[in-house]
């Protein structure tokens, strides 16, 4: 019944979420955990935070593998985007949060370009899965 009151431009749009989802979370994946098995010497994205030693890499390796299941997640919500949008905005949320985290909690370890990188990047994609997410809702009753 839902699907009867959704447009496919709505749907169109929730499935273009959930792909940027996937490939942003996949790629960021790919390099955390290249990063932790010392692959490549780089900054993280989106912060550009620069971490050394084991520890980092440790917890880098298990972040990026959660970030592939989130990327696999965000797979998985493109392929019934309407029934799964719910994932969108689950989404949006951990990211808002993240921001705030990285103020309060990790402003100390950034710099102000850096603080102002990660943050425009996931307030983005906020503002994307959160509004696909209330797009797709705007005409249900």
């Amino acid at each position: 019944v839902m699907s009867e009151t959704i447009s496919n431009r709505e749907v169109a749009v929730l499935r273009a979420a959930f792909l940027i989802g996937a490939v942003a979370d996949g790629l960021i994946a790919v390099e955390w955990y290249l990063i932790s098995l010392g692959r490549v010497d780089m900054p993280i994205h989106p912060s550009f935070f620069v971490g050394s030693g084991q520890d980092y890499q440790f917890v880098l390796g298990i972040a990026g593998l959660f970030m592939m299941g989130w990327a696999f997640l965000m797979y998985w919500g493109s392929l019934k985007p309407v029934e799964r949008r719910g994932i969108l905005l689950v989404t949006a949320v951990m990211l808002f949060i993240a921001i705030i985290s990285d103020g309060l909690v990790f402003g100390h370890m950034l710099s102000a370009r850096q603080i102002a990188l990660g943050t425009s990047v996931k307030l983005f994609l906020v503002i994307l899965f959160a509004g696909s997410y209330w797009y797709s809702k705007r005409n249900e009753h």
